[in-house]
């Protein structure tokens, strides 16, 4: 008996990191709980990546760039992808207002729920 089941949805997620090794942990620790993942570093790498249309479902930006760099691609991402919800992890006495969501940058316990709120991955029943 064949039974037609929902292809499992994917949820992507596309990272502009300003530091490296923390984009890697972010990324590694979004993927360990079924997310996709695309990460760069810069808001320069991004733009290149992103100038052909894909889908994703959030963007991350990261908190160790200049608040203006941060800014700038915020800004971006919104015209460019005005539906895709933003979440910034700003250092200490900084926020990014156009961005959906801003976050202090302490460690994941501070963004991970946000990410998980936002229709956490799609899972099939064992």
């Amino acid at each position: 008996m064949q039974m037609n089941v929902a292809p499992v949805k994917l949820r992507r997620i596309f990272q502009i990191s300003y530091d490296e090794e923390l984009g890697l942990r972010r990324a590694e620790l979004l993927r360990s709980r079924g997310y996709g993942v695309i990460s760069v570093i810069g808001n320069e790498a991004a733009k290149v990546l992103l100038s052909s249309p894909q889908r994703y479902d959030l963007f991350i930006i990261g908190h160790a760039a200049p608040e203006e760099t941060r800014r700038e691609m915020v800004d971006w991402l919104k015209a460019e992808y005005p539906n895709v919800k933003v979440l910034a992890l700003n250092p200490p006495n900084q926020e990014v207002l156009a961005a959906d969501y801003n976050v202090r940058q302490n460690g994941p316990e501070n963004w991970l729920p946000i990410v998980l709120q936002l229709e956490g991955p799609t899972k099939t029943a064992a």
